[in-house]
């Protein structure tokens, strides 16, 4: 912000000649009082007229409020921390003047304007943080890699992953990946580059995944004999209820068919008048023998 003051000093007359004085500052001028001498003429300054020339500052960035500054600075021409620290207020718009509300109302005695950038920078970032975290938070690694959850993680973020707080994002990282995968991870130095942490994580699942399935497949061999074992079992147990209901020793004997018996021939008297017939006609079988073992 240029602030030009124009000063037109009171005139004097000497002779026939007016002389006029002007001064341009740059900065924030104290009422002036000086006196200018040149050899037979003297003429005394008294208070500048100030001209303010207004600056029009960007629209406030959240998403890299450290930028935002750096481009309000490079256009501020003055060094007062107060004129600053009003143009910024003036700028933002009301749900980022509302996370500086303490300093608005109540700016601080000293160096107002740093403060009010230091806080804006750090409240701002750590709110847009927490806004994106929500998405992040959602994604688990499933059938991905590491380095695979971490671009999609950078892709959600898009053009904020640059400025995205990198120590940040590490532990958001850190949290999608498996406990075993993380206790390796933990030796790893702090300044370590997203892209290599992935990379070594890539690794350590990759290693982690072929020692989970050897020991599945020993695991399936063991529970094949073991199934095994047991079909040999129950064949040896059916088989023993089996001897239990029927033993070989004991054999159930069939009834032998009785012999048929002998026809009986009779002829029409003796089948009707038995022993009390008088005739007989062959062929029949009536004797006195059957007679007497009838009776």
């Amino acid at each position: 912000m240029a602030i030009i003051c124009l000063s037109q000093c009171n005139k004097e007359r000497t002779g026939n000649i007016f002389i006029e004085i002007f001064t341009l500052i740059i900065g924030d001028p104290n009422v002036l009082y000086f006196s200018y001498v040149v050899p037979r003429l003297s003429f005394t300054c008294f208070r500048p007229t100030l001209v303010t020339v207004s600056c029009k500052l960007p629209t406030f960035w959240p998403a890299d409020p450290e930028l935002w500054f750096a481009q309000v600075d490079a256009q501020f021409r003055v060094t007062s921390q107060a004129t600053k620290f009003e143009y910024v207020i003036a700028t933002l718009d009301p749900q980022y003047a509302a996370e500086v509300r303490d300093l608005i109302l109540k700016p601080p005695d000293a160096d107002p304007y740093d403060r009010l950038k230091e806080e804006l920078i750090k409240r701002t970032t750590a709110s847009e943080q927490r806004r994106l975290q929500l998405p992040i938070n959602a994604e688990d690694l499933g059938d991905r890699t590491p380095s695979q959850l971490l671009r999609h993680t950078q892709q959600l973020l898009g053009g904020k992953a640059a400025s995205f707080n990198q120590s940040f994002l590490r532990q958001l990282f850190l949290q999608r990946l498996p406990p075993n995968v993380c206790m390796v991870l933990a030796s790893t130095k702090d300044d370590e580059d997203l892209e290599s942490l992935a990379s070594l994580a890539d690794k350590v699942v990759e290693v982690a995944s072929r020692a989970v399935n050897a020991v599945q497949t020993t695991e399936l061999s063991t529970e094949v004999e073991q199934l095994r074992s047991d079909i040999a079992t129950l064949k040896k147990l059916v088989t023993s209820l089996s001897d239990l209901r029927h033993p070989r020793s004991f054999r159930r004997r069939t009834p032998s068919p009785a012999p048929p018996d002998r026809p009986t021939t009779l002829c029409w008297y003796h089948a009707q008048f038995a022993e009390k017939a008088t005739k007989c006609t062959k062929p029949c079988s009536w004797s006195q023998g059957n007679v007497q073992a009838n009776r």
